[in-house]
């Protein structure tokens, strides 16, 4: 093998750790590109950050769907988004507010309209443990839980680790 075809082969492997981040628009490229009849997403970070970038209010009853850019720029975008028909009013009245999230998110004006279609928006699941036992742990749970995190320091994780030890506790309860 000549000494310039060594190089290209060593520039084509990769010996080391990617981040995800970095390699998401090369990797859902193929995934977004037909969306929309072929003007599909622009900013895969659209989809995936939807929830952050608007807020968990509007991300569980929008999905956005497509981002047309007028034909060379990549400023001044219609955005479509995908709503139920009753949650479509009341983000028209959210609107301005959707718009300056978003392009807070670009850092520029890349999104001047808003277009909303009528379709379903992901449901979550249901919980397989069925309804949720709405009695409050016993004194004993509290105390059993309560002498098993005594070595975990105050603060938030020990505060979640003893809402998580109660659940289980309540769970074999029911069996």
């Amino acid at each position: 093998m000549k000494e310039t075809e060594k190089k290209e082969v060593e520039v084509q492997r990769r010996n080391g750790v990617a981040r995800l981040s970095s390699e998401l628009s090369a990797l859902t490229k193929t995934a977004f590109r037909n969306t929309l009849g072929g003007r599909g997403f622009a900013e895969a970070g659209l989809i995936t950050e939807w929830a952050s970038i608007v807020g968990n209010d509007v991300a569980r009853m929008s999905r956005p769907v497509g981002l047309a850019f007028p034909r060379g720029e990549r400023k001044g975008g219609v955005l479509t988004v995908e709503c139920g028909g009753a949650a479509a009013l009341e983000l028209q009245h959210l609107k301005p507010q959707i718009l300056d999230r978003i392009n807070s998110h670009f850092g520029y004006g890349a999104v001047a309209e808003l277009r909303f279609r009528q379709g379903s928006t992901p449901v979550k699941a249901r919980s397989r443990s069925g309804p949720r036992d709405s009695k409050p742990p016993t004194a004993a749970e509290i105390e059993e839980t309560t002498a098993a995190l005594a070595a975990v320091p105050e603060g938030e994780i020990k505060a979640s680790l003893m809402r998580l030890g109660l659940a289980i506790r309540r769970d074999n309860r029911k069996k």
